[in-house]
């Protein structure tokens, strides 16, 4: 049914003669139908390289094209809502450890099209889980949800008095000029750059800390440390010091986006691989680094770049 590209469907005979919001509606299951007719109506979604409308009914051979970007996030959706186990690293009466996949956001919002805990609740069928902590959208690994109001009280509490620890592993471009350094560039919002900038004067503080795993010749693999959480924290600050993470679009530069295609790279590299935190015992939880990640380094061993 599937041409070469997952993204792009060839209609059949036997799936001829109905309407094309149906039949996104069939394919795209985990998608509320409420996006799948937004996709439409703006052109998102095209009939044989050109804009068509809900009710238009496909024919033998046409050719329908969704964005890619909604394959990974709709068969995240969907694994998660059919076989949530395969996420969960931990659970207990209070509290769900996750291993978050990249490439789908943890909570909905205005550009979201599935999330990650909306799809967890319907696995579970439990509306009172709740996000803990939070990560960016491209980033892998540690998750915490609760599965109560008090722990979610109690766990909230815990991070804003940084009682909660985290580690991630990351590789930035360049050479670290020393083996630990530690960045307090306080941060804001840049509402004209839809990004996070530097501002010392009017920005919130923010406090990470590098420490160098392994120098190759044009990365480094580092594991980051933070005290706080706030919004790309990691990313704005491994680019303020010139060493943006590889494969991040936003904050790093041309030259250091470029060089990233080279090395067989096709996300952030960023990964939350250590929690720990106290609710009515010590926990702590570590997550091996995703395998697409661990070619990218066993690429980086080989040709020694």
């Amino acid at each position: 049914m599937d041409s070469n590209k997952t993204n792009i469907f060839s209609v059949t005979q036997e799936l001829a003669g109905q309407r094309l919001d149906n039949f996104l509606i069939k394919k795209l299951k985990s998608l509320p139908k409420s996006l799948i007719y937004k996709l439409v109506r703006s052109g998102q979604v095209r009939v044989n390289k050109k804009r068509t409308k809900v009710s238009y009914r496909i024919l033998d051979k046409d050719i329908v094209r969704i964005p890619p970007y909604l394959i990974k996030e709709e068969t995240i959706a969907r694994k998660l809502i059919t076989d949530a186990n395969s996420y969960i690293h931990y659970e207990n009466e209070n509290f769900i450890i996750l291993d978050k996949p990249y490439g789908i956001a943890v909570h909905s919002g205005t550009n979201q099209n599935v999330d990650f805990l909306s799809s967890l609740r319907v696995s579970q069928d439990n509306n009172d889980l709740s996000l803990v902590h939070r990560l960016d959208k491209n980033t892998s690994g540690c998750l915490v949800i609760s599965k109560n109001y008090k722990t979610a009280s109690y766990l909230g509490k815990c991070l804003i008095q940084r009682d909660v620890h985290k580690k991630y592993y990351a590789l930035l471009s360049g050479t670290l000029e020393n083996e630990i350094i530690e960045i307090e560039s306080k941060i804001e919002k840049d509402i004209t750059q839809q990004k996070m900038v530097i501002n010392e004067e009017t920005g919130r503080e923010a406090y990470t800390k590098i420490t160098l795993k392994k120098q190759f010749q044009s990365y480094c693999f580092v594991e980051v440390e933070i005290e706080t959480g706030r919004m790309h924290q990691i990313r704005i600050h491994a680019a303020s010091i010139g060493h943006p993470i590889a494969g991040d679009n936003k904050y790093g530069n041309k030259k250091s986006i470029d060089k990233d295609k080279l090395i067989n790279l096709k996300r952030l590299f960023l990964h939350s691989h250590y929690i720990s935190f106290y609710y009515k015992q010590n926990y702590e939880f570590i997550l091996d680094l995703p395998e697409d990640l661990k070619e990218v380094l066993s690429y980086l061993e080989y040709t020694n770049d």
